[in-house]
C-alpha cells in the first residue's frame, strides 16, 4: 500500500509549517498512516521526523514527532540510516516523555 506522492507532499509542508498545529496535525496523520507507507514513503517520512525533531522548539510538537516516529517503526520498514539526523538529539535536555521515546530509538536503532 502507498499513502500517494501528493500526501507525501502534505506531510512534508506540514512537518516543515512555522505552525506548531500543523506540525502536530502531520504527526498525527503519521501515526493513523503508519501501515499504508511504502519504504520509500518511510525513508522518506522517517528522515524528515528526526530532522524535525532535532530543530523543534514546541515540547508539545516534538512529543508528537517522537511518538510518530516510534509508531513508525511498527511498519518494520524503518531503517538506522533513516534516523540518523536523531544522534544529534541532547538526551539531557528532554522531558521524561520524550527522553523515553528517544531511548527506545536509539536502542533499536543506534
Amino acid at each position: 500500500m502507498t499513502v500517494g506522492h501528493r500526501n507525501l507532499l502534505g506531510i512534508a509542508r506540514d512537518l516543515s509549517s512555522p505552525s506548531p498545529e500543523n506540525r502536530e496535525e502531520a504527526s498525527e496523520r503519521i501515526c493513523d498512516w503508519v501501515h499504508s507507507f511504502d519504504r520509500r514513503e518511510v525513508e522518506v517520512v522517517a528522515t524528515l521526523l528526526s530532522s524535525a525533531v532535532v530543530v523543534e522548539t514546541d515540547r508539545d510538537c516534538r512529543e508528537s514527532e517522537l511518538n510518530a516516529l516510534s509508531e513508525l517503526t511498527a511498519s518494520g520498514l524503518v531503517e538506522a540510516e533513516d534516523l540518523v539526523a536523531l544522534r544529534e538529539l541532547r538526551r539531557d535536555l528532554l522531558s521524561d516523555s520524550d527522553a523515553e521515546h528517544f531511548d527506545y530509538l536509539a536502542g533499536e536503532y543506534f
